[in-house]
């Protein structure tokens, strides 16, 4: 199937036929819902051609870049569409990715910017957008007469990539690659129609597009829109829907299964399917999810916006030899380490190169990609994420990830969230900070009492605590460790200060 699909990747027009799927469909059966709202085949075709006329009106042509920042709403879908119509480039972006917005804008020239409503008028920057702003009151609406151009080999999705420092970077995939992303992992669940599809992460992210939107309209089947994650709402929407299938980051699952311990798992039932990213699944809470999503497959997975879903790993019955890798590459995927450093090679999935050049040149002509990651592969090809390599912390000349003991403290009954960063020392190097959020019951002593009693080194327990509402995240949802390093270092200084008064 994969030299099939490579064959005919760029003579097939993958923009077309999934419109024509769409236009195939009852008009009368349910296309996408919201917890108050619903929309049919027929509507959500009409509203896309009036999208896609209103786009055009505003200058919209094929191969021009728009950028989408809202939350799940709707809108979303027929912004998303009437960019397929248009046969422009779709950008998606978190709503709340805030002067992210204007910086990809300028960087990437686009010559539409959906924001989301609430946001027009509360950032002074967006006034910088101009008459890249969507105007909705375009009229026309394009007829039957789609002006869909054929994607196969062309540019069709940028997947915005790093930001957290320096300028942001956006992966270009084209109508095949972005389209075999989504059908490797629909065909490694085996989805039907019959599987109507929560999208509870925000669209502004690569995995709600890839695994939530497009495995909807690739499957024919209803498309359910979690507008802000509520653990009720989320319920309430699998309950009515009976969805069988969501992606969501490990905060959702840890919700989602304290959910189901507390009240049982009757509403939630008709979950088969919740792969998790974002973080490695800790350990006890894949204990208890076996017992409280007695009938729902849990699954960690790691991708990345250059090449999709990379790895995967069940998280079952048989955990205990699985558990602490990240899984085992997914078809069409191979991975190596090089010096400690995850590889990827992925011919059918992997983005044809950066917007704006590949100055480190992590992607080679061979087709091998440096992902940045510090990784382990074992004998048996499982592989085990340690860290992304920039954010090691090298402490007393040992190379410490800030992942692992995260992953720890997240497992701790009084930590909602929580960030590890390096400060300086003048023997050390760096010493090791725990950002925590909700830290109200919880002191540095008793994380360290915690990492004690798991058996984590002790050199790699923090050694300094703040607590603060929320861990800041960038654009495209990295945390920002340079902002959290400089409050570290200052809230450092200052006692510093007052222990010299």
């Amino acid at each position: 199937m994969a030299e099939t699909f490579l064959k005919d990747a760029a003579t097939r027009d993958f923009a077309a036929e999934e419109w024509d799927r769409l236009c195939a469909r009852d008009p009368n059966e349910l296309a996408v819902a919201e917890l108050e709202r619903e929309v049919t085949v027929g509507e959500l075709i009409h509203q896309a051609r009036l999208r896609a006329g209103q786009f055009i009106a505003q200058g919209l042509t094929q191969g021009d870049r728009v950028i989408v920042a809202r939350p799940n709403v709707i809108e979303f879908v027929y912004d998303y569409l009437a960019a397929r119509l248009c046969g422009a480039i779709l950008v998606n972006l978190p709503w709340s990715a805030g002067n992210s917005i204007t910086e990809l804008a300028e960087i990437l020239d686009a010559k539409v910017v959906v924001l989301t409503e609430h946001l027009v008028g509360e950032n002074p920057l967006f006034d910088q957008l101009g008459d890249r702003r969507f105007r909705p009151d375009e009229p026309a609406e394009i007829g039957p007469d789609r002006p869909v151009q054929r994607l196969g080999d062309e540019t069709a999705w940028l997947a915005c990539t790093s930001g957290t420092t320096g300028t942001p970077k956006a992966a270009m995939h084209t109508g095949a690659t972005w389209q075999r992303q989504t059908e490797v992992f629909a065909q490694h669940f085996d989805l039907t129609r019959d599987d109507p599809i929560l999208v509870s992460s925000p669209v502004g992210h690569a995995v709600s597009v890839l695994f939530g939107v497009r495995f909807s309209l690739l499957l024919d089947s209803p498309m359910i829109l979690v507008s802000r994650w509520k653990i009720d709402t989320a319920v309430k929407l699998i309950e009515r829907y009976k969805c069988t299938f969501t992606v969501a980051p490990t905060p959702f699952l840890v919700d989602m299964v304290a959910y189901a311990e507390q009240h049982g798992n009757e509403r939630v039932k008709s979950l088969k399917f919740f792969p998790s990213a974002g973080a490695p699944v800790p350990r006890t809470l894949v204990r208890r999810g076996l017992e409280a999503l007695p009938g729902c497959q849990v699954w960690s997975y790691f991708g990345t916006s250059e090449a999709g879903a990379v790895t995967a790993v069940p998280l079952d019955a048989e955990f205990d030899k699985r558990l602490e890798t990240d899984g085992i590459a997914m078809p069409g995927n191979k991975t190596r380490v090089i010096n400690g450093e995850l590889q990827l090679h992925s011919p059918e999935q992997m983005m044809k190169g950066y917007w704006s050049g590949d100055p480190n040149g992590q992607l080679h002509d061979d087709g091998w990609y440096q992902t940045g990651d510090a990784c382990d592969q074992r004998d048996d090809d499982y592989i085990k994420m340690i860290g992304r390599a920039q954010d090691i912390i090298l402490r007393g000349g040992e190379n410490i990830s800030p992942l692992e003991i995260e992953n720890t403290l997240l497992s701790h009954s009084c930590v909602q969230d929580v960030a590890i960063v390096g400060y300086p020392d003048d023997r050390l190097g760096s010493r090791l900070a725990a950002v925590v959020v909700k830290a109200n019951n919880v002191s540095l002593e008793d994380l360290r009492d915690y990492c004690k009693g798991v058996g984590l080194d002790k050199a790699k327990w923090p050694e300094f605590m703040t607590s603060v509402d929320k861990i800041p995240i960038s654009a495209i949802g990295k945390v920002q460790r340079g902002a959290l390093e400089d409050k570290v270092w200052t809230l450092i200084k200052q006692m510093n200060q007052e222990e010299g008064t």
